[in-house]
Formats: C-alpha cells, structure tokens, sequence
C-alpha cells in the first residue's frame, strides 16, 4: 500500500526536471539511485562503495558475483587456471569485447589497469588488490611497473603472479580495479582523464554522461558495443543522489525514482510490502579514532586518543543495542568485534560470533573508570573531541548518538559534531587528520581485509596506528598461510583480539541496508559484499 508523506517545497522543480530527464519517448528507461557523492571515477583510484558503485556500470570486470556471491565468467571466458603451488593464475578473456568507441579490449588492457593502481605517479589509494607480485615495491618506487606481477602472454590471456595462494582469488577479479583501460585514451586525456563523462571510456554495458564531478545526478546510456548488449534490457539509467529521506520517499511514490535507500525511519511503514527489500551487510561501521602521534603526524596529533584508557572508555562507553535496536530501528545488529559475524566460518564451522567471542559490548562503570585514569594519566579534568560524520540522514542519526551517549556517561568529555559532505570526511580521513571520525568498511571476500585497515602501511590506517604485532599478523595472513585455514583462522582470531585489546578502533554495528524498489523490477541481484549492494546492469521491467 503506498503512503503520502508531506512534500517539500522544492520538490515539485525536483520531479518536473526528473521527468523530462527520463520521459524520452521509446526508451526503456530504469530511474535509481546511489546513496551519497562520488569521490571518483577512475577504476584505478575508486576506493569507497559510493565510488564503486557508479563505476560498476561502465566498468567491465573480469568475473561477476552471482545472487549468492559466486563469481561466474564475464569478461574472462572461463574461471581461472591456477597453477598447482598456487602462485601463477591464468585468465582467457573473451575476443568479442570493445570500449563504448569501438576500440577492441585486448589482455594488455588489463595489465595496464591494474599498473596504474600500483604507479606512484597516479597516487591511487585504492588497496583492494592485494597479493600480486611486487605490488609494495613497485607502489613504494623502488620497481619499475612492469615489473609488477601481471603480464599479457597474448591479446586474450593474462597472467597474475601472486606472492602467496590465495584461496579468494577469483572473487577479487570480479573487483572493477581489474576493469581493462585502455592506455591510449588515458593518455590522450592525460591530467584531465575521468574527471568528466567525456573523459572516461566505458568497456562496460552502459556509458556515463553528464559528469563532471560534482553532479548530483547523471545518466547511463547502453554501450552499442558491449559484448553482451542483448542482455542489457535498459537503454538508460537516470542517477539521482537525494539524501534527504522524505525527498526520496516523495520522488518515489510519484513514480519519479524506481528505487531509493530507506532509512531506518521508514522501515517500519513499509514492513511486508512488496516494496520493502533487505540486504543484508557485511559492513561494519565504526567509531575511528585519529591516534596521530607527533612523531607520525607532526602536522595534526591527538594526545588524548593516545591514551590506551581513553580508548577504551570510548569503546565501552556506549549502549550498541540502543543504537542498533531504538536509534537504528532495527535495521543492523551490534557489532562484536572487528570482523563482522557472517563473513566466514572456521574450520570446524563456527561463526566469528561462536569462534572468537563477543569481544565488544557496553560497560559504563568499567568506561568511567577508564575515563577517570585517563584524565588523571593526561593532568586534565576534561577533553573534548570533534567528530566529523556524513551529512546523510543516518549518519546524522548515528552521529548524534554517539555525541548524546558519550557526554552522558563519560562526565567530563565534550563531543562537537560535524556533518560534511561525505567526500569532505573521506578528505579528512584520507589526510590522517581528524579527532573521531564515522567510518565503516565493506571489505573483500578474504576476512584480512577487516583487520589490515589498521596495519602500519596500509593507505586506510586513518588512525595511522603503527603496531609490528600486527603487520607481522597481515604479513602471515597475505603470505605463508596460504590456503591453511586452520593456521589463517588462528591468525585471524589474533589480530581481532588485538584491536580489541588495544582499542585501536571503536567498532558499532554490522548494517542491514533497507531499500524500497518498484516490484515490477526484476533480474537484479543483491549483495552482501563488493562495491554495492545492487546490480542492476542486466534487470528489467516485468510487463
């Protein structure tokens, strides 16, 4: 049953200009959405979900996810032949694909993707790629690019070189870091390249047009030339980025926006509606604390939050039921440590949860304690810490709490709040400098990535914690373990209880994101992990 909410007073120019954007006569047109700005679109330097999922239209990937996260041929022809130690991985790419411009995709197109992202001259801070031959070296300077571990035998085969087996190999391919580029186009747009629609080559099912970086909606026009174009049922997909939750509920029930993310506010209106879709999320969102020390960042330190009691004041001091169950509705779980529970199993088949315990949970008395010797350890009797989250309604929400919460059972601690545009806290974050931060991370198919965004090299160390206890844990996990879960679950359980330990990071919750979508949408497919939850390249329109 549709619902009427109050409609703003701009939304009438919102809908009249949405219309005649997507009501060209003819076209089968699917209107939708993408949560927040973009930071990029270069598939070398996408490195948060928002970004990712406005690549994945154009960005042609080796492998795809089907609807239970199994990577199935999409641009390889095939799955992967792994040699038998497990360090050489073999892919045949199909010898019918082409860009948007008609220029054929060839296997070195590949290699040339991939190099970019390791290349210090393209500054990438994306790090999903991990475990290729030489990648540290070659990032770091002290290797040329081609020396990195991907090589073109031919214009259809291309070889990875891998410092250790690695069991998640083929599910990583289906990352959009491994979307060919072709060299050419690059270098005839040189510094501009992906800064606008024009400057970007689709080797995908849909090209972009109407971006130039600040856009707050677009469009994706079907690639004439894609390989698989008779399976692409939409000739064009209108883009809208709404934060606003009421404005997007408007748009939709006018028929305006085929599907919107709902906020934990609305879940309940729409409970068993046929509307109302659930993913479930292997997102964790976390509390992450900028630790800076001098010596790190001479530019920005933070001396309270390098005090291990402060730390775990805040990491105890809050209610994590409250906040999923009261402030979230409902719509995501507490947090029980840094790995969220699902990702995985051990080898006797427990849970993260049943393996390695619930490490994180709320008690106020121990927290105030903690705050007390801090304060005493700092020579202060308060401190105050400015938290910067997204202006999205939800993080607002979750910001707000977080504020009320603290302030209220650590007496003495004063939470300012800054909600920002989200590139403007990926900005901050990405510069090592800030207080509290609203983080989250929806990592790779291996349960490392959780962890490794604390290890002392990594580019997402927000916090910038330098610890040798746990690079020599990632180091393990992304080498000699190898494909002995055993060993890697041990090592794993290790470097979870850690963080906890050492309250590295304040984990809070693992999301359950709410969506509404027309029901007569068919043919898309949702995902717990990867850059979005929904893939709707090859959906359709049920008459």
């Amino acid at each position: 049953m549709k619902r009427v909410f109050a409609l703003f007073l701009s939304l009438a120019l919102i809908l009249s200009a949405f219309s005649v954007a997507s009501a060209e006569e003819g076209k089968r047109v699917l209107n939708w959405f993408i949560a927040g700005e973009v930071t990029t679109l270069d598939t070398g330097k996408t490195y948060d979900t928002l970004s990712g999922a406005a690549v994945a239209y154009f960005a042609d990937t080796l492998y795809r996810l089907d609807q239970n996260a199994e990577p199935i041929p999409n641009l390889a022809v095939d799955a992967p032949v792994i040699s038998e130690d497990g360090l050489t991985v073999t892919v045949t790419i199909r010898d019918n694909a082409y860009y948007a411009n008609g220029e054929k995709i060839v296997a070195g197109d590949i290699v040339y993707a991939v190099q970019r992202v390791f290349d210090p001259a393209v500054g990438s801070q994306n790090t999903s790629i991990t475990g290729i031959k030489n990648r540290d070296a070659v990032r770091a300077g002290e290797l040329p690019v081609d020396e990195l571990g991907v090589k073109a035998p031919s214009d259809t085969v291309v070889e990875f070189t891998l410092d250790a087996p690695d069991p998640y190999i083929t599910k990583k391919l289906a990352d959009t870091a491994f979307a060919p580029v072709s060299r050419a186009f690059v270098e005839q747009w040189g510094d501009q390249y992906a800064l606008s629609s024009e400057a970007l080559l689709a080797s995908g099912p849909f090209s972009i047009e109407g971006w130039t970086g600040t856009e707050i909606s677009w469009k994706y026009v079907k690639n004439p030339y894609y390989w698989d174009q008779e399976n692409i049922w939409f000739d064009e997909i209108n883009i809208q980025i709404i934060k606003d939750a009421n404005t997007a509920i408007n748009l939709y029930e006018a028929g305006q926006l085929d599907g919107v993310s709902l906020t934990t506010d609305f879940v309940p209106l729409y409970a068993g509606t046929p509307d109302l879709v659930a993913v479930p999320s292997l997102r964790m969102t976390n509390l992450e604390l900028g630790i800076n020390s001098i010596e790190v960042n001479p530019d920005y330190s933070n001396n309270y939050l390098q005090n291990l009691n402060i730390r775990k004041a805040l990491l105890y001091g809050l209610d994590r039921s409250e906040l999923t169950d009261i402030v979230l509705n409902g719509a995501a779980t507490p947090a029980v440590g840094v790995i969220p529970n699902g990702i995985a199993s051990s080898p006797s088949g427990e849970s993260v949860a049943e393996s390695f315990g619930t490490l994180v949970y709320t008690d106020i008395p121990a927290a105030q304690e903690y705050f007390r010797q801090g304060l005493e350890e700092l020579g202060v009797d308060g401190i105050k810490l400015r938290l910067v989250t997204s202006d999205t309604d939800e993080s607002i929400k979750i910001g707000t709490y977080l504020q009320s919460a603290y302030q209220t059972n650590l007496p003495g601690l004063t939470i300012d709040l800054a909600n920002v545009p989200s590139s403007v806290r990926f900005d901050e974050m990405m510069a090592y400098q800030f207080d509290l931060a609203l983080g989250g991370w929806t990592g790779d198919y291996d349960p490392t990535s959780y962890p490794n965004q604390f290890e002392t090299s990594y580019a997402h160390n927000h916090g910038q914690w330098k610890s040798e206890e746990l690079t020599a844990l990632i180091n393990a996990l992304n080498s000699e373990d190898g494909t002995d879960f055993e060993l890697r679950w041990e090592h794993l359980r290790q470097a979870n209880q850690y963080l906890i330990d050492n309250a590295v990071v304040v984990p809070l919750e693992q999301s359950v994101n709410n969506y509404l979508v027309n029901p007569n949408l068919k043919g898309y497919i949702t995902l717990q992990l990867g850059s979005s939850a929904f893939d709707v390249t090859r959906a359709y329109f049920e008459d």
